[in-house]
């Protein structure tokens, strides 16, 4: 059992040369994942009255911004001195995966405990405010050493071009990409899909999920294709058989975050390519 953690979980974590995501610790980071978003944070949150609808889904985007700029400065090692490490009483472990999800997921919590408190269900301007606070000086760190602004903002544009001609096309066979947080959830797997499969072919950089990896050596279109499909599935059939509207959303915001914060944080790193 020792060795099993070492090479799969302790490894990926401490050292720069051993890929951050393998077979084993994706499953279990994602059974986990998904155990703790559907079993104990939304219960919690519905039962606050908190409401997923598209308001509350733009007010999280400061917050996925930090997770994805502080990778960003990571992977870039624009602050040596900050290390890959399992102890979490060093500052290393909470700027990187999967710490700096869990140090982003607690300063949501934050945020939005401090905003309900003040402002009650009027919440949404200031919990995104809260949000802006803390990554602006990262997301402005991370601006002032980009080396390639064309690559950031060419990809920026080929992810609106698509989710826009997407939902064109889509207009003229379903209304399901009229809802605002379907569109989000299929616009978040489109730049995860878009900025993997740019940074793959013209910049060389490798996939770390090894399933992601398989598709993508197959065809990087495909890659996007296939994320597309999959979340268009799972929103038509949360639509269909999600009684419950809260739960829908949240399910979709889910989507909506996974997507964002993955396909974000390649985006950014096309600035330093």
């Amino acid at each position: 059992m020792q060795n099993l953690l070492e090479e799969f979980f302790i490894r990926p974590i401490i050292d720069s040369r051993v890929q951050g995501y393998n077979i084993v610790n994706t499953a279990v980071y994602g059974a986990v994942l998904l155990l703790v978003a559907f079993f104990i944070v939304f219960p919690i949150l519905h039962r606050r009255g908190i409401i997923f609808d598209e308001r509350f889904a733009l007010a999280l985007f400061p917050y996925i911004l930090l997770g994805v700029s502080l990778r960003a400065i990571n992977s870039a090692k624009l602050l040596p001195f900050i290390r890959k490490t399992p102890n979490p009483l060093e500052p290393g472990f909470w700027t990187f995966t999967p710490g700096v999800w869990l140090l982003v997921f607690s300063l949501t919590i934050l945020g939005l405990a401090i905003s309900r408190k003040i402002k009650g269900n009027a919440y949404h301007k200031l919990f995104a405010s809260i949000g802006i606070a803390f990554c602006s000086i990262p997301v402005l760190f991370c601006f002032a050493n980009f080396t390639n602004w064309l690559a950031f903002f060419a990809c920026l544009a080929l992810i609106a071009f698509l989710t826009f001609a997407l939902k064109f096309t889509a207009r003229h066979f379903t209304n399901i990409l009229e809802n605002k947080l379907n569109l989000l959830a299929v616009a978040g797997q489109l730049t995860d899909g878009s900025a993997t499969a740019v940074a793959i072919t013209f910049f060389s950089f490798r996939e770390q999920h090894p399933l992601s990896a398989l598709i993508l050596n197959i065809n990087p279109a495909l890659f996007v294709a296939l994320k597309v499909a999959l979340v268009l599935l799972l929103i038509y059939y949360v639509d269909k058989n999600f009684k419950n509207k809260n739960l829908a959303n949240f399910t979709k915001l889910f989507l909506i975050i996974l997507g964002f914060s993955t396909g974000l944080a390649s985006v950014f790193k096309l600035g330093f390519a």
